[in-house]
């Protein structure tokens, strides 16, 4: 009977994963050998163009929810990544590279959404409701000149912990690990330990490498 179940295990979880990557195709480079987790999923806010969104390489095992607010965008995820259920918000580019592991529950975020400067943002709230009342999409009539954005780049080997949110402009270096919970408003460099809000080095994984003065503080 156990063996029965796991086979039909299998099978459905088969099938969930093809509904998926059908759901997925027409805007998305996904290698065969990539597993996409059903919850996946990618949306448009605004008009799309008739192009590649989102690529996934070779034996990633990946869950997302994909989100492009206008025509611009693109996430890229390398190989043999294993990403948890993670937001990634793109209007400039996203890049997860090679080997890097992510828990759930993470936000990737390439822009400010607002303006910071009040007398730019001022109607946006009044917008929003306007534009949810007539279409039912808030951002129809949003302002994008005065928001900023910049690309996010997770680079090799590097480990992400549960719940952290990466801000616009953001590298992480080569096998770095972000504690959970983290949000990462500045670079990381690579092998080293970051934590907090904002994320700060704790230390460094290579031991051969000392400290430099004031990087925990």
């Amino acid at each position: 009977m156990n063996k029965i179940k796991s086979i039909l295990r299998k099978y459905y979880h088969r099938y969930k994963e093809r509904e998926v990557r059908k759901k997925l195709e027409s805007n998305c480079k996904i290698d065969k050998s990539a597993i996409i987790l059903p919850g996946s999923n990618i949306s448009f806010s605004g008009n799309k163009d008739d192009r590649i969104y989102l690529e996934v390489g070779e034996k990633s095992l990946v869950c997302f929810n994909a989100i492009f607010e206008t025509s611009r965008g693109q996430i890229k995820i390398g190989n043999n990544v294993n990403m948890g259920y993670t937001t990634i918000i793109s209007r400039n580019s996203v890049t997860v590279e090679d080997n890097v592991t992510m828990a759930w529950g993470i936000t990737l975020y390439d822009h400010n959404s607002h303006s910071v400067d009040w007398d730019e943002r001022q109607h946006d709230n009044e917008r929003c409701y306007a534009d949810t009342k007539r279409y039912g999409n808030p951002i129809v009539s949003k302002d994008w000149s005065v928001v900023r954005d910049a690309p996010v780049r997770i680079c090799k080997k590097a480990w992400i912990g549960f719940n952290v949110i990466v801000l616009k402009g953001v590298t992480i270096g080569e096998g770095a690990v972000i504690g959970a919970g983290s949000v990462v408003a500045k670079d990381i460099p690579p092998f080293c330990i970051a934590a907090g809000n904002p994320a700060k080095v704790i230390r460094y994984l290579n031991e051969s490498q000392e400290m430099k003065d004031g990087v925990e503080n």
